[in-house]
């Protein structure tokens, strides 16, 4: 079985599951997303042996939102040039990707896979209690999704240090030796600043030299 297949298996078993919880559940936010959503993430292009996964907290369904969001956003992004420039999410993934294809040769601009924690979707504002909730609740998942994907590379973008810190602890399980702590890419600074927030964090790595 291709790594596309087994991602969508388990993101129908991942759904199902969600359709298992009460509306009171600590997972889902107060301004309610129907238990039901859930938002598709992978490859971006092809899918890889030894990509760079870029992990954040959650699409932004807007605030109205309660419809079940099946579309892949970033993927999508990705489609229309245009779209990269104007969004500092995709504009700043692309540039973090084009730094490490300058540092590792066997990379190239292509191997990207994005990975949303908390699967449901939330709002313009991210509630760290619900995304860890979720995160507790929905690890198993999380992890497995990450095994099919086999980064060479995680960037962490998704705010929450204490799954970050989680991640760490996991390091052998999820089998990936660099897990690189960055701010979210939608984060109020410069893109020069987000860059060098950046380097500063591969040289933290041992990924490239000062």
């Amino acid at each position: 079985m291709n790594k596309n297949n087994e991602l969508n298996e388990l993101f129908e078993e991942w759904k199902e599951k969600h359709k298992e919880e009460p509306y009171n559940s600590d997972t889902i936010p107060v301004k309610r997303i129907d238990k039901k959503s859930f938002t598709f993430d992978g490859f971006i292009f092809g899918e890889k042996t030894g990509a760079v996964l870029y992990i954040l907290d959650e699409s932004n369904l807007q605030e109205s939102s309660k419809e079940t969001n099946d579309f892949f956003w970033l993927k999508g992004a990705y489609k229309v040039k245009n779209n990269i420039n104007k969004n500092p999410i995709p504009r700043r993934i692309e540039k973090m990707q084009k730094r490490i294809c300058e540092q590792i040769k066997e990379i190239d601009l292509q191997d990207i896979a994005y990975m949303n924690i908390n699967k449901r979707g939330g709002f313009g504002s991210r509630d760290d209690k619900t995304l860890w909730n979720y995160y507790n609740k929905y690890n198993t998942f999380i992890f497995r999704e990450i095994n099919i994907i086999s980064p060479k590379i995680i960037v962490y973008c998704a705010g929450n240090q204490e799954i970050y810190s989680d991640l760490i602890e996991h390091k052998k399980e999820l089998k990936c030796n660099y897990i690189l702590n960055m701010s979210h890419p939608s984060s109020r600074n410069t893109d020069d600043k987000y860059m060098e927030e950046f380097e500063n964090e591969v040289i933290r790595n041992g990924l490239m030299q000062k």
